[in-house]
């Protein structure tokens, strides 16, 4: 709404060759570059100086919450993406570091179950789409 430009940085797995970086044609005022095959430890270098980091429920997004550095040293605001795992089980507790949570993510927060240990086999909301753009705006 304020044309401003936002740069999305996507951070994939390990294809398996190595790490490769590559661009999309900006649309509008968005320009994405994707990241595939950086070691975790470089990530942590790189989350600092990020505006806003969101990930689903992973040990990136978990990182990325202790981050350290970017306005007043608290790291940057991180949203964390609960679809199966409790929200609250997984968070860090710091300020910065919130939660979408679904439906399911909710009974596991409020049973302190877990999926994979309680063996719970989830009837919906297993996976992201779970949680619309609408709800994370």
């Amino acid at each position: 709404a304020q044309q401003a430009q936002a740069r999305l940085l996507l951070i994939g797995g390990n294809p398996g060759g190595g790490l490769r970086v590559t661009t999309e044609a900006p649309r509008r005022h968005v320009q994405a570059l994707h990241i595939d095959g950086m070691p975790a430890d470089h990530l942590a270098d790189l989350f600092p100086h990020c505006h806003l980091i969101v990930g689903n429920d992973t040990g990136l997004t978990h990182l990325a919450a202790m981050a350290r550095g970017g306005r007043d040293a608290g790291g940057p605001p991180v949203i964390g993406l609960n679809a199966r795992h409790s929200h609250s089980k997984w968070r860090t507790g710091l300020p910065h570091h919130h939660a979408v949570a679904t439906n399911l993510s909710d009974r596991m927060h409020q049973g302190d179950l877990c999926p994979v240990r309680d063996a719970i086999a989830p009837d919906t909301d297993v996976h992201m789409d779970a949680i619309p753009p609408a709800m994370l705006a």
